[in-house]
C-alpha cells in the first residue's frame, strides 16, 4: 500500500523555499532598480545624433561629442573681404547655431520613458538605431552689422562732372564713377560661404555711375563782362570766340552758371514796361530789324537772353540791360552750335565798358529798343 506524503505550511522544506523565493526575488528587483537608475544616466544603445554615435555615454560626454562633430565647425573663422573692408566671423557669430544640451537631453530622457520593466527590457534587448536631429538653424546673429560696417567702408559717392570759374576762365572736373555695396548678393555670398565651409569670402560691389557726365559740358558758353567777349569751349578746350555786349553797370549781366533753356527763331520783343519803355508798344514783332535779331539764345537768369543787335556799334562795350548781343552773322554760329541745356558761365572780367557818347540817337521805336534791351 502506498503512502502519500503532504508537508504543511510549517513544515521545514517549505518555508526554506519559500524564503530562497523571496530573497531572490528582492534581489533582482534590487538589481532592477540599480541598474534602471544607473542606466538613466546613459544614453540608450545605438542612439545616433546627426549620425554621431552617442549609445552608452553619460550626457557630457555626448555633449562634447556632438559638439566636436556638430558645433565646432561653425565656430571656424571666416575672413569677409571688401573694398576697403575686412572683418573676421563665424558661422556661429553670424547666426547659425545649434542648442547640442537640449538635443542630447531630449535624447536621453528616451531611456526614462515606460515602466521599469520596460525600461529593463530596453537596455537590454533594444538595441537598433535611434537617430535624433541636431541640425543648426539660423537665428539673431550679426550678419546685419557685418553688412552694415562694410557699406560704410566700400560704399564711395560717384562724383559728378562739374565746372568751375573761380579763375575767370571755365576749368573742368572730370565725373567718376562710384561704387557701392550689393546687400543682396553679399548676403548670399556669406550664406553661400557658410553652406560650403570656406573660409573666405568676397563681398559684392556695384558700380554706381554719376547723374552729371562728362557729355553734360562737352559744350560751354563763356561770358566775360568787362572784356566783352564770349568763348565757346568744346570737349574742355577753347574752340572759337566772339565779340559781344554786355550790360551797363546800372544793368549788368547777372553772372553766375546758367543754361540755355530756349533757342528762339525771329523772337517777338515785348516791353519790359521799364522807364525807358514807356513810349514804346507793347510788342514788336520777330523778322528783320528786330531789337533781338532772328535768332535768340534764352537763359534760366529771368529775362537774360544772347541775342542778334541791329546796334552794331555796341559790340565791345557795356551797353545792354543785361543780355549778350552779337552780330546777326556772329548770333547765327553760336546758335548752330549749342543746343538746349548748354552751360552758359558769365563771370566779370573787368569793370564795365561804357560805349562813347557820340552814339546817334535813335529814331524809331525798335531802334531805341536796340539800344538799350
Amino acid at each position: 500500500m502506498k503512502r502519500f506524503f503532504w508537508f504543511g505550511r510549517h513544515h521545514p522544506f517549505f518555508i526554506v523555499g519559500l524564503a530562497c523565493a523571496v530573497v531572490l526575488t528582492s534581489a533582482t528587483a534590487a538589481w532592477a532598480v540599480n541598474y534602471d537608475q544607473a542606466t538613466s544616466r546613459r544614453l540608450l544603445p545605438g542612439t545616433m545624433i546627426n549620425g554621431v554615435a552617442v549609445g552608452g555615454l553619460n550626457y557630457d560626454l555626448a555633449v562634447a561629442r556632438v559638439k566636436q562633430q556638430v558645433e565646432a565647425p561653425l565656430h571656424r573663422p571666416i575672413k569677409v573681404q571688401g573694398e576697403e573692408f575686412e572683418a573676421e566671423t563665424t558661422a556661429w557669430n553670424l547666426g547659425l547655431q545649434v542648442d547640442v544640451p537640449s538635443v542630447v537631453k531630449k535624447a536621453m530622457n528616451r531611456s526614462k520613458e515606460g515602466n521599469l520593466p520596460a525600461r529593463i527590457w530596453r537596455q537590454l534587448f533594444s538595441h537598433g538605431p535611434t537617430k535624433t536631429s541636431a541640425t543648426p538653424k539660423w537665428g539673431d546673429g550679426e550678419l546685419g552689422a557685418i553688412l552694415e560696417r562694410a557699406g560704410e567702408s566700400v560704399n564711395l559717392e560717384a562724383q559728378n562732372a562739374s565746372i568751375s570759374t573761380s579763375t575767370g576762365w571755365v576749368t573742368f572736373s572730370e565725373a567718376k564713377a562710384g561704387r557701392q555695396l550689393d546687400l543682396e548678393a553679399s548676403r548670399n555670398a556669406l550664406l553661400e560661404a557658410v553652406r560650403l565651409r570656406q573660409d573666405t569670402v568676397r563681398l559684392v560691389t556695384q558700380e554706381v555711375q554719376p547723374e552729371v557726365g562728362a557729355d553734360a559740358y562737352a559744350n560751354v558758353l563763356l561770358v566775360r563782362t568787362g572784356e566783352n567777349k564770349l568763348y565757346l569751349y568744346e570737349d574742355g578746350s577753347i574752340s572759337k570766340s566772339w565779340p559781344v555786349a554786355t550790360g551797363t553797370a546800372e544793368f549788368p549781366t547777372p553772372t553766375g552758371n546758367w543754361r540755355i533753356i530756349q533757342k528762339l527763331v525771329n523772337p517777338v520783343w515785348t516791353n519790359p514796361n521799364s522807364s525807358w519803355s514807356k513810349s514804346m508798344p507793347p510788342t514788336i514783332p520777330g523778322g528783320p530789324g528786330n531789337p533781338l535779331g532772328t535768332h535768340a539764345l534764352a537763359l534760366n537768369a529771368s529775362g537774360i537772353l544772347i541775342h542778334a543787335t541791329s546796334d552794331n556799334a555796341s559790340i565791345g562795350y557795356s551797353a545792354s540791360h543785361g543780355c549778350i548781343r552779337m552780330t546777326e552773322s556772329d548770333e547765327l554760329d553760336v546758335f548752330g552750335r549749342v543746343s538746349t541745356g548748354t552751360t552758359v558761365a558769365i563771370v566779370n572780367a573787368g569793370p564795365p565798358k561804357p560805349r562813347g557818347s557820340s552814339t546817334p540817337a535813335p529814331e524809331t521805336p525798335t531802334e531805341a529798343a536796340a539800344v538799350q534791351f
